[in-house]
């Protein structure tokens, strides 16, 4: 009975062990092929501080009790989901379908260091506070946090690229510290597709956009670089060291300046306008309505079985199976288009999207036959072959992914902008009968009226009128 006794305890150990290092790396979401969750107690495991059920709307997962003043002020341009993982979570609405976070806009240097300048209405909020989500089912979500930074965004340089990905929830910030991984690796916990990556000597250009480098082609470039993420806290400020201002200036030839981040007084666009970097942030008290977990400021540690590595291509999952989503209808200054327009509007997304993927398809030929020219040896022919097999897999992946998260953030604005807004009255169909039996108890209350009218005028002069006496029943 003791050898039995010592293996079940060996076994019991190793599923342990191996529970607890698979937790370590939570990534941006789910673990491969498993659905996205969505709905169930969006409290279970989170600090209960910052949660206050029967608010209303009108409840505790009303968006605008759990985001606070990010609700209204975001949803002029994108929706709201409510997400098991993160709570409720917002993405973009009018972009390109192939969009992605920190691509519309350029890079300045800073007293805040590397800095973003968003060209994006939005980007005061999306790029300077919270984290990013890779959600299987709609792409990228934001989810909101309180702590100001010039970005948030782990770097990959080497090779002659510069590449940047959003910082996922699992990795947090500590004020007078500096930036908290909680065991997370960014080198492999960040998927490869998630960094926009351009040649060292665009990086200063002031539209990115127009520089990167195809995403399919990550997986390769990817091996060729370095993570150099570094985060510091100086001074009352977040600072955003990564790439070496040196190298930069050596590449492009250039002396950079470097700007001071001001305050903007209105939620436009960020601007760079002489020694200035001008950049939107909301007052205190408006940051104190946002209820955010430990997930937006500290980091969120993903439960056991949630992690996951950056070798996953984290398939899409097939919608009609996976569990139904809670969609927030938009804020009553939000223009509601008609069924006509949201099927115009999914129309051309979804041509536009085709006629992306189809020049990022030609690009990635193009760019693979070069290296195949300057391939000499059989040797170096061969490993840029399987190097190119693994960019085709990628491409063919992602653009799969791609088209089906396009049908999903669809499908949720069409429901957000049908849905009835918080705090108006429900249609004018529902109100019949309590409008019918309403009008009964009106018609009551008026033949009332006129027999108390034709008494006080029958009553005869010095009689008390008794005006403090009860209404008739």
């Amino acid at each position: 009975m003791r050898p039995l006794r010592l293996a079940t305890i060996a076994l019991f150990l190793a599923a342990v062990t191996n529970c607890a290092v698979y937790s370590q790396q939570p990534g941006y979401g789910s673990p491969p092929g498993a659905p996205p969750q969505y709905g169930g107690d969006p409290h279970q495991g989170q600090d209960p501080r910052y949660y206050d059920q029967g608010r209303g709307y009108d409840d505790w997962r009303s968006p605008r009790n759990e985001v606070g003043f990010f609700y209204d002020e975001l949803s002029p341009y994108g929706d709201w989901v409510f997400t098991r993982d993160y709570g409720w979570a917002w993405f973009p609405r009018d972009v390109r379908p192939y969009w992605r976070p920190y691509t519309e806009g350029r890079w300045v240097d800073s007293d805040y260091g590397w800095t973003w300048v968003s060209y994006e209405p939005f980007g005061w909020a999306t790029y300077h506070y919270g984290r990013w989500a890779w959600d299987p089912r709609f792409g990228w979500l934001w989810v909101p946090g309180t702590i100001w930074g010039p970005a948030w965004v782990s770097w990959q340089h080497g090779g002659g690229y510069v590449g940047w990905a959003p910082l996922p929830p699992a990795v947090g910030f500590e004020v007078g510290f500096g930036i908290r991984l909680g065991g997370f690796d960014l080198s492999i916990g960040i998927r490869p597709d998630a960094y926009s990556f351009v040649p060292e000597r665009s990086f200063l250009q002031t539209h990115l956009s127009g520089y990167m480098v195809p995403t399919a082609r990550n997986v390769t470039i990817i091996h060729n670089t370095t993570n150099i993420t570094n985060y510091t806290y100086i001074d009352n400020r977040v600072v955003n060291r990564g790439v070496d201002v040196r190298r930069i200036e050596q590449v492009t030839g250039k002396r950079l300046q470097q700007y001071r981040v001001s305050r903007a007084t209105a939620q436009t666009r960020s601007e760079v306008a002489g020694t200035e970097v001008r950049i939107y942030r909301p007052e205190k008290q408006k940051l104190d309505s946002v209820r955010v977990g430990p997930h937006a400021n500290a980091g969120h540690a993903a439960e056991p079985g949630r992690g996951s590595g950056s070798t996953d291509q984290r398939p899409v999952a097939n919608h009609r199976d996976a569990p139904p989503i809670e969609v927030a209808p938009r804020v009553d200054r939000v223009p509601r288009p008609s069924p006509q327009e949201l099927d115009q509007r999914e129309r051309r997304q979804q041509q536009e999207l085709q006629k992306f993927q189809a020049d990022e398809k030609r690009k990635v030929e193009k760019l693979q036959q070069q290296e195949l020219v300057k391939a000499r040896a059989q040797a170096d022919r061969k490993q840029v072959e399987q190097r190119q097999q693994a960019e085709r897999e990628a491409l063919q992946q992602e653009q799969r992914n791609a088209a089906q998260q396009l049908q999903a953030r669809l499908k949720a604005q069409r429901e957000a902008a049908l849905a009835k807004p918080p705090g108006k009255p429900a249609p004018q169909g529902d109100q019949k009968p309590a409008q019918k039996q309403q009008g009964k108890k009106n018609d009551k209350g008026q033949q009332q009226n006129d027999k108390g009218q034709q008494q006080q005028k029958d009553q005869k002069p010095g009689q008390d009128s008794k005006p403090d006496a009860p209404p008739p029943a």
